[in-house]
């Protein structure tokens, strides 16, 4: 099913959430049709900020299909269990389950917010809650990927600090199994390492003009608070892994409410799973330091 794209700006939709905010209070009803219209917003929302679709590849679930996917017989499986633990398959068989689990928020609003039409504090709780959702995902996602690697591809440094040396010996292990980078996930502070390296200059204006390099050889540098601080991510040019979904958002009221707060349960199922940790590197920092 397409999801509806709504334009959370335009005057029709400012309209009619006032008028779905103030149906709200008379019935359940009213807080279920409220409920459905902020789903749409939300799901824009976490698709507008997320990356792990980026490094993953998204598959929607057919109604019935199971998350079943091909790997290499002699590579190890990894996914994500329910309780956000990396999980890994033994070596030997070429086919893989990946579990779907339930991501939420249940962001609450007080009632005057309602009653007075209060769209911009609706707005600011609907925006909260796809943060806490698509923060979740990302984590998640970076999780299963980092501990995917195999240790011959990881890169271990002393020091705390990221080093050109460091990142042009993991991008050549991508590039030996003639393969090229993709995507360099870091976080912020990472990158800031990269601000004292010999830069050429037009790289070096860039960085002082922009805040960024957008690449660095042939990968472009994707950051994060998702990250750990001592861990450098490399992808390269390749599927690594999926993202079944088998349900997209979806917003439901919560029945009981308080005096003066009433809410919503909003939440999304899919898994994460990795089927080609052999092409993945990675960068270990403070090891041994």
């Amino acid at each position: 099913m397409k999801t509806q794209k709504v334009n959370i700006h335009s005057q029709q939709y400012m309209e009619t959430m006032a008028r779905l905010m103030s149906e709200a209070l008379e019935s359940p009803e009213g807080l279920r049709a409220l409920a459905a219209a902020i789903a749409a917003p939300i799901e824009q929302e976490i698709k507008r900020k997320e990356i792990s679709s980026l490094l993953l590849t998204k598959h929607t679930l057919p109604k019935g299909e199971r998350p079943v996917y091909q790997k290499k017989p002699t590579v190890k499986a990894h996914w994500i269990s329910t309780e956000g633990e990396a999980q890994e398959q033994e070596v030997g068989k070429d086919e893989v389950e990946f579990p779907t689990h339930r991501i939420h928020s249940a962001p609450m609003v007080d009632i005057s917010v309602l009653k007075h039409g209060n769209i911009g504090t609706l707005t600011d709780i609907q925006t909260g809650a796809a943060d806490e959702i698509r923060k979740e995902i990302d984590k998640r996602t970076l999780t299963v990927i980092s501990a995917a690697v195999p240790t011959a591809n990881v890169i271990e440094v002393a020091g705390d600090t990221l080093t050109d040396t460091a990142l042009n010996e993991a991008i050549s292990i991508i590039e030996d199994m003639e393969l090229t980078v993709k995507t360099i996930v870091m976080r912020g502070r990472r990158f800031n390492d990269m601000r004292g390296w010999d830069l050429d200059p037009q790289t070096r204006n860039d960085l002082r003009a922009k805040g960024m390099i957008k690449n660095y050889g042939t990968g472009g540098i994707l950051l994060t608070s998702a990250m750990p601080l001592d861990e450098i991510l490399l992808i390269p040019d390749e599927e690594i892994g999926k993202m079944p979904v088998r349900e997209a958002v979806k917003t439901e009221a919560i029945e009981q409410k308080t005096r003066f707060k009433t809410g919503w349960l909003v939440w999304s199922e899919l898994g994460q799973g990795v089927t080609r940790p052999d092409v993945l590197v990675k960068i270990k920092l403070g090891v041994g330091g």
